[in-house]
């Protein structure tokens, strides 16, 4: 605000001398020197979004212990499983929950389990039972269920084509206990772990193919659409990010929670206009590189005067200055292009006294100071205060040295000013467990041309940001 009254105090000082709008009074410009100023501004480099995605690990967690069994059985379960004339078996494992780890694109699943088994034995004669059976067991009745402990790995990629693609295997498969079927003092561990094996192995299988058959073309849909969209932000018009390449990190697995980097190569544009339907190209092809973190963004900026004037009337229409005594007020604000990288600025005012000043000038960058300067201002008055000729002749000079020494803008004060505003609109809902979280750390103007219909500005916005997923749905 401070940048506003910097830039409206010699205004304010010469709406003093004035009430209801009637007669008009004119100044000549401070400079009439001509300014030598470019009509377009120079391409800006491409700008890198590199954003942590962060999956909370517990409702993943959840979401891989509904797919995968508690409880494997052997074929037939309770019947026997018979793999030759003289035995047969049955068996029944229960695992425990997962616990997981990740580092580079590489998934553990880590579990015990509990298993109880049952076998027979008899005699057999031309490949027939010629003999009633002898059983045993292990792990039934009052017998302890005997422990094994399993490790799953898969190794995830990504194809160009968005795809997700795994590879999946038993790491180890470790027998805690031994089982030994006491009537005929057979041990059945080694059948009963190369069963589970075979089990897991199958399971392993289907998860790989599962995974492969997953379809997201409508999901990614869904994201091309919204990269190409229009992203309101807030009182600084809409954001076109533009996308031009793609990229992910390693996947990796800390303290709860899953991360991965996302990078996006862009072209973004600021704008004025929600209207105008962006034309939706397919996503660029989906590169395995991680190139860093944060945000650089090099933002074109295109606003209509509209807009800028809408702008300035939500931040300063009805707010009241008090100067030499006298009570000022904002009712309106008009800005509009006059030709030649000239603006007018327009304000009516009451309060102490009522009336209509302009202000014209040529506004031009310093981007080393970051300040908007004005170098040609000149102003004009309505009014039909007879005081105003006593006014003007009383205040002629030091307005002139007020408008002088004035007529700039500190953007880089304005900018810091209203950073954590700015920064507010990276902290937001996506979608019902997905958010974004970020600040900007800086912000700079880095070019600036005024035309007849709208202004562009050419900005860079350094920014940390993230996307935190806290549930996790499964794919249709």
């Amino acid at each position: 605000m401070k940048c506003y009254l910097s830039l409206l105090f010699p205004v304010l000082l010469f709406m003093l001398g004035s009430c209801s709008p009637s007669k008009k009074v004119m100044t000549a410009p401070l400079s009439a020197a001509p300014l030598n100023l470019p009509d377009t501004l120079p391409p800006l480099p491409v700008s890198e979004i590199d954003l942590p995605l962060k999956i909370a690990g517990r409702p993943l967690l959840a979401l891989a212990d509904s797919l995968v069994p508690r409880e494997f059985n052997s074929t037939g379960w309770p019947a026997y499983q018979q793999p030759t004339c003289d035995f047969r078996y049955k068996y029944r494992f229960v695992r425990s929950a997962f616990a997981v780890s990740c580092s580079n694109n590489k998934l553990g699943l880590q579990f015990m389990g509990s298993y109880q088994v049952a076998g027979s034995k008899c005699l057999c004669a031309m490949d027939k039972p010629v003999s009633p059976w002898i059983s045993g067991t292990c792990g039934f009745g009052n017998e302890p269920m005997r422990r094994v402990a399993i490790n799953i790995s898969s190794q995830l990629s990504f194809s160009t084509d968005y795809r997700i693609h795994t590879y999946t295997r038993t790491d180890k498969l470790v027998a805690m206990d031994k089982c030994i079927v006491s009537m005929f003092s057979s041990d059945m561990t080694q059948q009963v772990v190369d069963s589970v094996n075979a089990s897991i192995a199958a399971f392993c299988y289907s998860v790989d193919q599962a995974v492969a058959r997953l379809n997201f073309s409508s999901y990614l849909q869904q994201a091309s659409a919204k990269a190409w969209q229009k992203i309101p932000m807030g009182r600084y018009g809409y954001l076109a990010v533009n996308p031009q390449k793609v990229r992910i990190g390693q996947l990796n697995y800390a303290r709860d929670t899953l991360t991965v980097s996302i990078g996006l190569s862009c072209r973004p544009e600021l704008l004025s206009d929600s209207n105008k339907k962006a034309t939706i190209p397919s996503l660029p092809p989906l590169s395995n590189y991680g190139h860093g973190d944060g945000l650089s963004l090099y933002l074109q900026a295109v606003y209509d005067y509209s807009f800028i004037s809408k702008f300035l009337n939500d931040t300063l229409r009805g707010k009241s200055f008090l100067v030499k005594g006298n009570n000022v007020i904002i009712d309106d604000i008009l800005v509009k292009g006059i030709g030649n990288h000239q603006i007018e600025l327009r304000i009516d005012f009451s309060g102490s006294r009522k009336g209509r000043v302009y202000l014209r000038g040529t506004p031009v960058l310093d981007t080393a100071k970051q300040s908007l300067d004005i170098p040609d201002i000149s102003y004009s008055l309505e009014s039909k205060d007879l005081m105003l000729k006593i006014a003007r002749s009383l205040l002629r000079n030091k307005i002139r040295k007020s408008l002088q020494g004035n007529s700039y803008l500190d953007m880089a004060a304005l900018l810091k000013a209203n950073l954590p505003m700015i920064s507010a609109t990276l902290n937001r809902q996506l979608a019902p467990t997905v958010y974004t979280s970020g600040k900007i750390m800086e912000i700079k103007l880095l070019g600036l041309v005024t035309g007849e219909k709208a202004i562009q500005m050419q900005l860079y916005i350094g920014a940390n940001l993230a996307v935190i997923n806290t549930g996790f749905a499964a794919m249709k």
